[in-house]
């Protein structure tokens, strides 16, 4: 994690733009006066004061019409602290980014508003005043607790499993389809051509899908998902490497090790020191 994490006010440091773009960070926060306009991917919403926004990393995102007076209370996720976030949420199934999507604007009473600017300042105070030994660790718990209520309501809305009626297009339907199945598959398959025979497509017609609708590659995509479950089990002080390399599928200890360090910068032993964990 950054060492410049923090809540911040200043509109100017949000990540969007009145461009389309996909974001290499998400933001969370809530809007204290004026309005905007948000797009994500196709769905555009006014955000006004008391509106909880959360954007996750890698969404294609726009925002215009700002008023003069628009402000907002909020923080920056980019997408190494979000698949961080994730690893310690258990198996969050792809329909849930799916419907963040759609659903990126909560409206807030008084009281719920009141709370999220608690937890902000909470954020905030951990991140300037935790021993740097620590700190990264406590955030991480907080923004966990934060995306696991948005989980948690999406499952109670959700349990008639209808998430594909929100997808507007045959190649949403394809990437949605291709999520699920590297959820259920990636600790066995890495290869983009078994996906693209599940689907029945070319490996070349799925790389260009997912490229359009996630803003990252198929690769890429199963990497995430792999990289998550390798963190979730290096969180389990009672589990061993050769155990960690089992559950995921890889050959042996320096094949696993040679992937998590191409995708994250650090060894899997480096990784569970910084979560205070040791072989």
């Amino acid at each position: 994690m950054r060492d410049d994490f923090h809540v911040d006010t200043d509109i100017s440091a949000l990540p969007a733009c009145e461009h389309e773009a996909y974001l290499e960070e998400g933001f969370c926060g809530m809007c204290t006066g004026g309005t905007a306009v948000i797009k994500v991917f196709s769905v555009s919403r006014t955000i006004t004061e008391n509106d909880l926004v959360t954007v996750l990393p890698l969404q294609l995102v726009s925002i215009h019409d700002v008023s003069a007076d628009f402000s907002m209370t909020f923080f920056k996720v980019d997408r190494g602290v979000f698949l961080d976030v994730m690893s310690g949420l258990g198996k969050i199934t792809p329909d849930f980014f799916f419907y963040m999507r759609k659903n990126f604007r909560v409206r807030l009473n008084g009281q719920e508003a009141a709370r999220f600017l608690g937890f902000c300042r909470v954020l905030d105070f951990r991140c300037k005043n935790d021993d740097s030994g620590f700190r990264r660790e406590t955030v991480l718990h907080l923004l966990r607790i934060y995306f696991w209520d948005f989980y948690v309501h999406f499952r109670k809305i959700s349990c008639d499993r209808k998430t594909l009626r929100i997808l507007n297009s045959n190649k949403e339907s394809i990437a949605f389809r291709f999520a699920m199945l590297v959820f259920e598959h990636h600790r066995e398959h890495r290869e983009i051509a078994f996906y693209a025979d599940k689907l029945c497509i070319s490996p070349l017609y799925l790389t260009k899908v997912i490229q359009e609708v996630n803003g990252q590659s198929a690769r890429e995509f199963i990497a995430d998902y792999v990289v998550v479950a390798i963190k979730s089990l290096l969180l389990d002080a009672n589990l061993d490497i050769k155990d960690v390399v089992r559950q995921t599928g890889f050959s042996n200890h320096s094949s696993l090790s040679r992937f998590f360090r191409q995708h994250t910068g650090m060894s899997p032993s480096e990784y569970r020191r910084t979560v205070h964990i040791t072989w």
